[in-house]
């Protein structure tokens, strides 16, 4: 099957695969296809996870269990330079 893309298409889907995201022209096409196609780019079982650790953060929030966010960089290091 051949099939013609916009340049704009092409550009982007050729900068994936320079990127490193994809091996080839076509495995970018296949994969865009399929993102297209199934509306979705991870699967049932990725997105229940999510949804389950942000029910967990809701309602750990809800029950009063919140952090300050100055204080979890300082616990983690991190500086602001």
């Amino acid at each position: 099957m051949d099939i013609s893309l916009t340049p704009n298409i092409e550009r982007l889907l050729r900068n994936k695969v320079a990127e490193g995201v994809y091996n080839s022209l076509n495995e970018a096409i296949n994969a865009t296809l399929s993102i297209a196609l199934n509306g979705s780019c991870i699967s049932q079982e990725e997105l229940d996870k999510l949804n389950k650790d942000i029910q967990m953060g809701i309602d750990e929030a809800e029950a009063g269990n919140l952090s300050d966010a100055f204080d979890f960089l300082k616990e983690i290091g991190a500086t602001n330079e």
